[in-house]
């Protein structure tokens, strides 16, 4: 009897959680007899992947933050092997998280099993010496935006650029009508101006965020009465920690919604939001924000050191101009962040949403998920049963 078809899936965040998923669904499409493991979240289990550790309670930012969770990371990675090593993987995927998978990629190349790699780490912003990495130890680099493959082109190494996963996950139509279902089952009036407010996924990011975000909503109602607050959940921002993060501000018109990030920023006029995958999530949906961003001093001043962008946003350094604001650190202050919101409330943002349109334009279209997948099914040497595989890449966007 024929082996079964077995692929390793490796995400440790939220974003490759539900990048992961998608592909997975596109796999198993694809091949309906494959097996499907690695690491993850929610959603991949939901897609079919078996978990070996559910990673997102274990997200972390930062160089000070890493290191607190050392002694997990190592654990998994040690148990990651041992699993290949048992059910001997057609292909690993390692989707972002480079501090993780840039560590695993050598080991799974010493068992001899191909490693494709899925959205690629910034190496274009720091540590640009980890290119060597990729030539050595991954088969297929597979990138999300478009100046990622001229940055490899550059190096010698050869990128395929497949498009952004998130466009195949927001769908406009669906978004809007369910953003509207939601206005109505929080009974918001459509007189009120909506903010949205979205501290991050992980806790450092929630714990040095919200506070700020908080007071910043307080200078806003201090300005105006017509705004309500929806507060974008991540699920490791759960109700019991939500309730304790607003404790002192519970006469705010505040609304938490978990798990429903798309339909809070299609309702919104205006939000604020972390930097991270929720800004090019905010881009698609076209809802106009500002960019912000807080972490332990020492990361930061050593990512000072060390970044070589001119912006954090994604995107603004897709635009290659300041397309939304960016306060990061110490500039972060709730008046700025209420002054910035109050205004584009004023005058409806729609430069920026303009702006936000031509952005998304250059990420290749739908179909990133079909498309990556393919690609994994080549490199494992695999071929499609159900699905014949399409020749069709987006076109970079020059």
């Amino acid at each position: 009897m024929a082996k079964r078809p077995v692929v390793f899936i490796v995400a440790t965040e939220s974003s490759g959680d539900n990048y992961g998923a998608m592909m997975a669904r596109e796999l198993r499409g694809m091949r309906p007899d494959i097996e499907l493991y690695g690491l993850g979240g929610g959603k991949m289990e939901s897609a079919g992947v078996t978990l070996f550790q559910n990673m997102l309670e274990h997200a972390v930012v930062g160089f000070v933050e890493v290191v607190r969770s050392l002694r997990y990371f190592l654990d998994t990675m040690d148990q990651l092997i041992a699993k290949a090593k048992e059910l001997k993987p057609d292909v690993v995927v390692l989707i972002d998280s480079p501090d993780f998978n840039l560590r695993m990629a050598p080991r799974f190349k010493q068992l001899d099993i191909p490693v494709v790699y899925y959205v690629s780490p910034q190496l274009w912003a720091w540590r640009e010496g980890r290119v060597e990495q990729i030539r050595k130890f991954i088969d297929r680099m597979l990138v999300i935006f478009p100046f990622e493959v001229d940055f490899y082109a550059r190096h010698g190494i050869e990128a395929r650029f497949v498009g952004h996963p998130l466009l195949d996950l927001i769908k406009h139509d669906e978004v809007k009508k369910r953003a509207e279902g939601l206005r109505h089952g929080f009974k918001i009036p459509q007189k009120k101006k909506v903010i949205g407010l979205f501290p991050g996924s992980r806790r450092s990011e929630v714990t040095r965020l919200m506070p700020r975000m908080l007071d910043a909503a307080r200078e806003i109602m201090a300005r105006r009465k017509d705004v309500i607050f929806l507060v974008g959940c991540s699920p490791w921002f759960n109700p019991d920690r939500y309730k304790e993060a607003i404790k002192d501000h519970e006469d705010l018109p505040l609304r938490a919604i978990h798990g429903r990030s798309h339909e809070v920023m299609a309702l919104a006029d205006f939000s604020l939001i972390c930097s991270g995958t929720a800004t090019v999530e905010a881009a698609i949906v076209g809802v106009p924000f500002l960019c912000t961003y807080r972490m332990a001093w020492a990361s930061a001043i050593l990512a000072g050191l060390l970044v070589n962008t001119e912006f954090a946003c994604m995107v603004n350094i897709l635009a290659n101009k300041q397309v939304v604001p960016e306060l990061l650190q110490h500039q972060a202050e709730p008046l700025t962040m209420a002054l910035i919101a109050l205004e584009n409330l004023e005058t409806g943002g729609q430069q920026m949403r303009a702006e936000l349109a031509e952005v998304v334009k250059t990420l290749g279209g739908k179909g990133a998920s079909q498309r990556a997948a393919e690609q994994v099914l080549s490199v494992g040497g695999l071929r499609p049963t159900s699905r014949p595989i399409s020749s069709e890449m987006p076109a970079i966007a020059r």
